[in-house]
């Protein structure tokens, strides 16, 4: 996360930079990096967005799969070989044939072949019924898929603000550490003077150690980001440029609004409805064995030398054929009521979706609230020990304040500062999830969804 500062400014101004109420969040560089950007390389490059567009580019094959059975199905077969028939007409064979009994049998080496075509006329539904199931479970698979870069999406957010977060602690405990080897030098200079005693240089010596240490334990927090940083994001941080903040971000104005956007927009519930939209098709279909079957049936086949016989047959046929079951112990009105009641599970599904979502939505806004009154806080805290800090350095200076007041003076102020700086990213990190929480984040940044997140059908190049 970051810090939400002024431009950066003199260190001397370092708290104005802290508390200023127009910033931006970020470090500026040659090579700087967005959070567009960023969010593209997730939507793009991370394996489990990746997993899903497969997902969906399998279910557009299978959608393929079932307009094919509107169109006939055209099978040919083609056999030779050597046949061995023993037979009456082999043993007697007819009189008009040019062929003499054969009391054992014989083998004559045959050859045919067969052509057929089917064709449904009618089938109850079951193939409308059958596309349309299809047809959901792209549109579903499609949000999904936008479910889950947004779901990637706010946890690039939250490392790319984490990594700006660790950058600006880092400085403000520098800048920590410079305080203390100020009141150090200032220290040992008034005991080479004989002004001081050799207790206050210890205590001020051990005080740095503790600054250097708090500096160490910020850098590997820094470093420990922008590891994490390289593995959901696929790229080590460059500088970072900054955000959008507060009035600049899209939030409603209330959270009624908040969680009634999200309750038209969010992929988790859009993929729900669609959900409910496959499984009324599923008992479409299954409801379809309640019709009769009827199809078209053409066949046509030659033979040669078949079952002994000394000549060539040829058969042709153009059949419709109906099938109808009349009964199966009931089973099917029971598979019926089976898939009715999984309809009713996925409705059960939607409303807890929409409760999750709700509670998302409502928490990032309790989040962002607890954040604000924080910032506020953290803000008059920061200014109170800054004040205090230069005064009991003006009485140390002049001998009306002892070192240890002063020690601790700038130690309460580099705390609050660090807190300051969290509290301010961890507000910006509540919009986003306000956004996200919406469904709304990838859109927002300008990021580009991958093709197979859309719920139209896609043609993808062989």
């Amino acid at each position: 996360m970051i810090e939400v500062t002024r431009t950066r400014i003199t260190k001397a101004l370092l708290l104005g930079a802290v508390v200023g109420t127009t910033f931006g969040i970020g470090v500026n560089g040659a090579q700087a990096m967005s959070l567009r950007e960023a969010i593209q390389l997730v939507v793009t490059t991370n394996p489990t967005v990746g997993e899903q567009v497969k997902n969906r580019r399998s279910i557009d094959h299978e959608l393929r799969q079932a307009r094919g059975a509107y169109l006939p199905q055209i099978d040919a077969e083609f056999n030779m070989g050597p046949e061995f028939s023993e037979n009456g007409g082999v043993d007697h064979p007819d009189a008009t044939l040019n062929q003499g009994p054969h009391d054992h049998g014989r083998v004559l080496f045959t050859q045919n072949a067969q052509i057929s075509l089917q064709q449904p006329i009618f089938d109850g539904g079951r193939i409308d019924s059958e596309v349309e199931r299809q047809i959901g479970r792209v549109k579903s698979q499609a949000e999904r898929i936008q479910d889950e870069a947004q779901v990637q999406s706010l946890d690039a957010v939250e490392i790319y603000l984490d990594v700006i977060r660790h950058t600006d602690r880092v400085v403000n405990a520098e800048d920590n550490v410079r305080a203390h080897e100020e009141i150090l030098g200032l220290v040992q200079k008034r005991a080479e003077l004989g002004g001081g005693n050799i207790a206050d240089v210890r205590q001020a010596e051990a005080r740095l150690a503790t600054a250097r240490s708090s500096l160490i334990q910020i850098q590997g927090d820094l470093r420990n980001a922008q590891a994490t940083f390289q593995r959901v994001i696929g790229q080590p941080p460059a500088d970072l440029e900054p955000v959008a903040t507060g009035a600049d971000l899209p939030i409603p104005a209330d959270v009624e609004q908040s969680v009634a956007r999200g309750m038209q927009v969010n992929p988790k519930i859009l993929l729900e409805r669609h959900d409910i939209q496959v499984a009324e098709s599923e008992l479409d279909i299954e409801e379809s064995v309640f019709w009769p079957q009827v199809e078209l049936q053409l066949t046509g086949n030659t033979s040669q030398h078949a079952n002994g016989r000394e000549d060539n047959t040829y058969n042709a046929a153009a059949l419709v054929n109906v099938q109808y079951n009349l009964y199966r112990g009931g089973a099917d009105i029971a598979r019926s009521k089976e898939f009715k009641e999984q309809i009713n599970e996925q409705l059960e599904q939607l409303r807890q979706r929409e409760r999750e979502v709700e509670e998302d939505v409502r928490v990032s806004w309790a989040d962002r609230q607890t954040q604000q009154e924080s910032i506020a806080n953290l803000e008059k805290q920061v200014d109170a020990n800054q004040q205090t800090k230069d005064v009991y350095q003006q009485q140390f200076d002049i001998g009306q304040r002892g070192l240890l007041d002063l020690l601790d003076a700038a130690n309460d102020l580099f705390l609050s500062k660090d807190d300051l700086v969290s509290a301010r990213v961890f507000e910006t990190f509540a919009n986003y999830r306000i956004i996200a929480a919406q469904g709304e984040l990838v859109q927002y940044v300008g990021a580009e969804m991958p093709l197979e997140a859309t719920p139209d059908e896609v043609t993808y190049a062989e």
